[in-house]
């Protein structure tokens, strides 16, 4: 594509996200509609450098594509998002030719990467894992039962963490990219969630069959530090930012209708922007330090990890209290599920935020973390 990838982004939110996203969430549906369009303009490529085919975006510019498509489709920007953390783990490292090829069709041809890395019994403790990949004469394969597997169904291909082997430890684990044509997917569950329903996340049983060449060759625990966590939470935090930003402009255009015969506009109205203006700033600082983490500028200390864990819980937290303040400042107009005044579905697609890695688990584990930090 040319031009600018976060008009572009803002152009679609305002367009197609916008006009399908109803359906989308009262169907419970994976958004083609938009996906198609991101694919037509090259987006899903985002994150991949230019001259492996991509459009060469950094995290700060990514952060933003998110908040961008965010205000047009909560959901459509969350699977947009999980795939630029996916496909941005296909790039770390070499690999075999044959994989590096895999990932060459993957940005040339715009595929759709999906994750499975939650885990019956684990839940979502990414270092753990208790299936395995199995070797035998003819290849590899591995059998999971993920709690939580978004757009897996739609996927061409699912980034899938497991054992290294039948005789690893839990924490001894591999990256796979198992292609959809060799994976059996049974949908273990229902689903029909409060909001995001349009990331289509059941639990899935994933049964995979591939060559050993497409384990990725950089360590789990290193992928995890340096790209996988970080940059999950950056994007998602870019999401929640931009659908609370949405919800915060719908509350100002209905203070504007209402004109000087309601009185005086209600002070939430500034209160929202400064909390926005913060989370801003936040997004804006941990983006830039996760770019630099990713391309080895810097490590992934524990103050770094703390960071971005702060982000995390932060955004969560100030982007519902924002759009409650909006639908408080909308009334009936805000609580509606329709009309163009109506934060119900950005209300409940934010509600999601703080179960997306649960807030508490990831106040232990920074508080743990906290006491061992010496590099702040």
């Amino acid at each position: 594509m040319t031009g600018d990838p976060q008009r572009t982004c803002r152009e679609l939110a305002g367009g197609v996200l916008a006009e399908h996203a109803s359906t989308v969430d009262r169907d419970a549906r994976f958004p083609k509609e938009a996906l198609s369009a991101l694919r037509a303009h090259g987006l899903l490529a985002a994150a991949a450098p230019v001259e492996r085919g991509g459009l060469g975006a950094d995290v700060p510019a990514l952060a933003g594509m998110a908040a961008a498509l965010a205000r047009g489709c909560g959901a459509t920007a969350m699977i947009w998002a999980m795939h630029q953390v996916q496909l941005a783990c296909l790039l770390v490292g070499e690999g075999a030719p044959e994989l590096r090829e895999a990932v060459t069709m993957v940005v040339r041809d715009q595929l759709l990467i999906a994750s499975a890395t939650s885990e019956a019994g684990i839940g979502g403790a990414l270092r753990t894992s208790s299936c395995a990949v199995e070797r035998d004469g003819s290849g590899a394969r591995l059998d999971k039962r993920a709690t939580t597997v978004s757009y897996g169904v739609e996927a061409d291909a699912l980034l899938v963490s497991a054992r290294r082997g039948p005789d690893s430890p839990p924490s001894d684990q591999v990256a796979v990219l198992a292609d959809s044509a060799r994976t059996r997917l049974e949908v273990l569950g229902g689903w029909n969630p409060l909001g995001m329903r349009g990331t289509c996340s059941p639990a899935l049983r994933v049964s995979a069959e591939f060559e050993e060449w497409r384990i990725l060759p950089v360590p789990f625990g290193d992928l995890v530090a340096r790209v996988m966590t970080p940059l999950s939470h950056v994007l998602w935090a870019g999401v929640w930012y931009g659908l609370a930003s949405e919800a915060a402009d719908r509350a100002v255009r209905y203070a504007r209708a209402r004109g000087e015969s309601a009185g005086p506009p209600s002070s939430s109205l500034a209160e929202m922007r400064w909390r926005l203006a913060g989370l801003e700033a936040q997004l804006d600082a941990a983006a830039r330090d996760t770019q630099d983490v990713m391309t080895g500028a810097a490590e992934p200390t524990v103050a770094f990890t703390l960071r971005v864990n702060a982000l995390k819980l932060a955004t969560s937290q100030v982007a519902v209290d924002v759009a409650l303040a909006a639908m408080r400042a909308c009334g009936m107009a805000g609580y509606s599920e329709d009309g163009p005044y109506s934060v119900a579905r950005i209300l409940r697609d934010l509600l999601s935020a703080p179960l997306m890695i649960n807030n508490e688990r990831l106040v232990a584990i920074s508080s743990q973390l906290a006491l061992v930090a010496r590099d702040r």
